[in-house]
């Protein structure tokens, strides 16, 4: 069985890892014999191999001729266990610490309103002096629709490949623009930087187009991204009215500015995490380049939480599954290794859109009418088994007040409506039929897919997860079948651990001994209110949280989140990323007048704006004292 080897361990120049153990592909203990590993990223070294199960291995440096072990007992490889993740001596391993921020939330002294690509070397600087190791961003990909505010939402990209020229760096394309009044705003005002950086796109264009069109550089991105990229150019000139070269141009600018901002960080020994949304734009370059791999008869979200009580409604096509399998999902794979050009490791957003996804009636604007699919859904006579006396008629209805609905392939099966407890038609019934009912929900959402959506993502992950090396991250949040913390466990996905989100029953927040190791542990995402925001608006749960810490004072001041976020460090998690604002706001200095106005995304609100920008420079930031450690 081929096993994925990756170790953290902060070489220097000159020492070379590999790994060795107790059988024949590992070399019998034979250090001349030993796999030698693969560096791949900063601090992280890597190899794929043929081993045994239950085999016991170790890993050595070699440096100048002279051979030096990790300190503690043989490791042993877990049976069925296809990847593996180690730090180099087990007295060593400590948990790795990095920060969360969406690239237009940036700011510099220089800017244009927007955070750039050429902006993460300067954040790295600040990673660097406060010892954080990992910098993770929202999505890049290019949003460009309508030019306006729609298109700040970093999650419906028009191309899972392309990434968004208004992250361009003018000077670097030889633009000596001074900064504007957008630079002084307090958001990013998304369609002005926009509108007005494609000005100067084009005068860009202009100057460079035919000492650039020959060159070997720019032939080889075109003659590299064939399979995408002229579908995408097309698609743009076709939404702008112009031609295709200039898209092409800008294209081959993204990633140029990106390559040297991810080179820039790897030279200080910083990781980037990006974010790989599930979802694509229903009117995009993806969907009108490949309709057959998706359905466009529907719309995905998620079912109601407690941010979003009437569920979730993003608008999306869901994904033919059955189509993309039968070239073994190319195109995830594809869009993988496009993105693994500048990340070391990403966020698999709502990964539990692979064992199932969250369908919607392309007639219905919130979730609440939404089914589950795949799903098995239940015939006449499986709900009666249970002991309900079902009427189709008077529990299946059109509106919001129904038991049940229709599944859209088998007519004649149903679905139970989500949340259907707070339906007047399910007040109305006797105890003994509310009984039933309950019976049957409890079945349906929680123990009657277990299995089938566990088979499910095994069909379509570890194509994905086995398409590049990158580390693979899940967003796993929400109504979480049973199955998936076992699937992500078997391909060794990292889980997402969020300190007001438990994932154990009865707990009001999490526990540090009941995360797992193989995690990213967190404070909040952009989905939520701040960690100042959390504490300051939920009192109930806020003031038992504040109680656990031992805290000499219940109130919420800096000291306070400081105080949170060391306790973090007491995690066995192997990643702690903080979102920036808490951070931050580890320094009263820092704080904005009201905690809401740092919320980056409200999930309730369909229209909200994707605008939140740093209250000062990075360069302010490098001076400021914002401790946390």
């Amino acid at each position: 069985m081929k096993t994925l080897f990756r170790l953290r361990y902060d070489s220097r120049w000159g020492e070379e890892l590999s790994l060795t153990g107790n059988t024949s592909e590992l070399g019998n203990w034979n250090t001349g014999k030993a796999v030698p590993m693969e560096y791949v990223g900063p601090g992280i070294w890597s190899v794929e191999t043929d081993v045994t199960p239950m085999a016991e291995y170790k890993y050595f440096i070699r440096e100048n001729g002279q051979i030096r072990w990790e300190d503690g007992p043989n490791r042993i490889l877990s049976e069925g266990k296809d990847r593996v993740w180690d730090w180099f001596g087990l007295t060593e391993r400590q948990t790795m610490r990095g920060v969360a921020v969406p690239l237009f939330s940036l700011r510099t002294e220089n800017d244009f309103g927007i955070g750039e690509f050429a902006d993460l070397p300067k954040l790295g600087d600040w990673c660097v002096s406060k010892g954080l190791k990992i910098i993770q961003i929202l999505p890049i990909n290019d949003t460009t629709l309508h030019y306006d505010w729609r298109d700040s939402y970093p999650y419906n990209a028009i191309s899972a490949f392309a990434l968004n020229p208004v992250y361009l760096n003018l000077k670097k394309l030889g633009i000596s623009e001074k900064p504007t009044q957008l630079n002084k705003k307090d958001t990013v005002d998304y369609p002005r930087v926009l509108k007005t950086k494609w000005k100067y796109f084009q005068a860009a264009f202009e100057q460079q187009r035919e000492s650039l069109k020959d060159t070997s550089e720019f032939q080889q991105f075109l003659k590299e991204n064939e399979d995408w990229l002229h579908d995408y150019a097309q698609f743009c000139a076709e939404r702008d009215g112009n031609g295709n070269e200039i898209h092409l141009f800008l294209q081959y600018h993204c990633d140029k500015q990106l390559r040297e901002a991810v080179h820039a960080l790897h030279d200080k020994g910083l990781l980037l995490k990006g974010d790989i949304p599930i979802g694509v734009n229903p009117k995009g370059v993806d969907v009108k380049a490949h309709p057959d791999l998706f359905n466009l008869d529907v719309q995905v979200g998620a079912p109601p939480d407690d941010f979003a009580a009437e569920g979730q409604n993003w608008g999306f096509p869901s994904y033919n599954w059955a189509a993309m399998a039968k070239d073994n999902y190319a195109w995830w794979q594809r869009r993988l290794q496009v993105m693994s050009r500048y990340f070391d490791a990403y966020r698999i957003d709502h990964i539990l859109g692979f064992f199932r996804i969250w369908e919607i009636p392309k007639t219905a604007k919130s979730g609440l009418l939404g089914h589950f699919s795949p799903a098995l859904p239940l015939s006449v006579a499986e709900i009666e088994g249970f002991g309900f006396r079902f009427d189709e008629k008077k529990h299946v209805k059109s509106g919001l007040d129904t038991l049940f609905i229709h599944d859209p392939h088998e007519n004649s099966k149903f679905h139970p409506r989500i949340e259907l407890h707070k339906t007047k038609s399910y007040q109305a019934l006797p105890d003994d039929q509310k009984q039933a009912i309950d019976h049957i929900y409890e079945d349906f959402y929680y123990h009657r897919h277990n299995e089938f959506w566990k088979q499910k993502a095994l069909e379509k992950l570890p194509a994905l997860i086995n398409a590049t090396k990158m580390i693979a991250c899940g967003e796993d949040l929400g109504m979480i079948p049973a199955s998936v913390p076992e699937v992500m466990q078997q391909l060794g996905i990292m889980s997402l651990e969020v300190q007001r989100m438990p994932k154990v029953f009865g707990h009001a927040f999490v526990h540090t001994e009941d995360l797992p190791e193989n995690c990213v542990y967190t404070t909040g995402t952009h989905d939520m209110p701040t960690l100042r925001g959390w504490l300051a608006e939920d009192r109930v749960r806020t003031r038992q949280f504040l109680d656990s810490l031992d805290l000499d004072d219940r109130k919420v001041t800096g000291k306070t989140i400081k105080k949170i976020l060391e306790k973090h460090c007491d995690s066995p998690s192997k990643w702690n990323i903080y979102p920036l604002q808490d951070l931050l706001d580890t320094n009263e200095k820092n704080w904005s007048p009201n905690p809401k106005d740092d919320q980056i995304n409200v999930p309730a609100d369909p229209k909200n704006k994707w605008c939140w920008r740093m209250k000062i420079s990075l360069e302010e930031l490098q001076l400021t004292a914002v401790h946390h450690e």
